[in-house]
């Protein structure tokens, strides 16, 4: 106990109630009241929402052993409960409220860094490395050219193999777009199975 009467925790044990010198406090019910007066209580003990539970028990006591057949104790306290005081947040020492707050800066230094490292300059190359989505647009870009390419030399070929039919030349221009997108699609499945 401490020099004022409060319990205190044992060493290495945190504990969120202080119990003063009059001890735990519980919620007045009827039958609390009813005891309080009839054991001759304040006014201002009778109306107060909180009461010591060493005064209700002595309170029981006197009035079984005066009457006999006064309120038991578990009767008087039944529906009440205990009044707790809700904890109070110590303060935070600002030396670890600044260490709290630098560390959440360079978390977020980090996370911003590693969201931003694609587009910034590499510190091995010197250069500017290209983003994924630059990298897939340049590559759709180019397949449509080669697409487009092969068409029109496959329209050429179809041309000086039947110069009057336009469907001879579609259809060759097709062939060589279609086999332009094959041979692209299997080098896209080549190099991406390498990396």
């Amino acid at each position: 106990r401490t020099p004022h009467g409060a319990c205190e925790s044992p060493p290495g044990m945190a504990t969120n109630v202080v119990i003063g010198a009059e001890g735990l406090r519980v919620r007045q019910t009827p039958a609390s009241r009813d005891a309080l007066r009839r054991a001759s209580a304040s006014k201002d003990v009778v109306d107060a929402e909180t009461v010591p539970f060493r005064l209700l028990r002595d309170v029981a006591v006197a009035l079984r052993d005066a009457g006999g057949s006064g309120p038991y104790l578990q009767d008087l306290v039944r529906g009440g409960g205990l009044a707790l005081d809700p904890p109070r947040r110590a303060a935070r020492d600002p030396a670890l409220e600044r260490r709290c707050r630098d560390l959440r800066e360079a978390q977020e230094a980090r996370e911003y860094a590693a969201m931003t490292e694609d587009v910034t300059r590499s510190r091995r190359g010197g250069g500017i490395r290209m983003s994924d989505a630059t990298r897939e647009l340049g590559f759709g870009a180019h397949v449509v050219t080669l697409m487009g390419a092969c068409f029109l030399a496959g329209a050429v070929a179809g041309r000086s193999i039947a110069p009057e039919s336009v469907t001879v030349q579609a259809v060759l221009g097709a062939v060589g777009m279609f086999a332009a997108l094959m041979v692209e699609a299997l080098l896209f499945m080549l190099r991406d199975a390498k990396t």
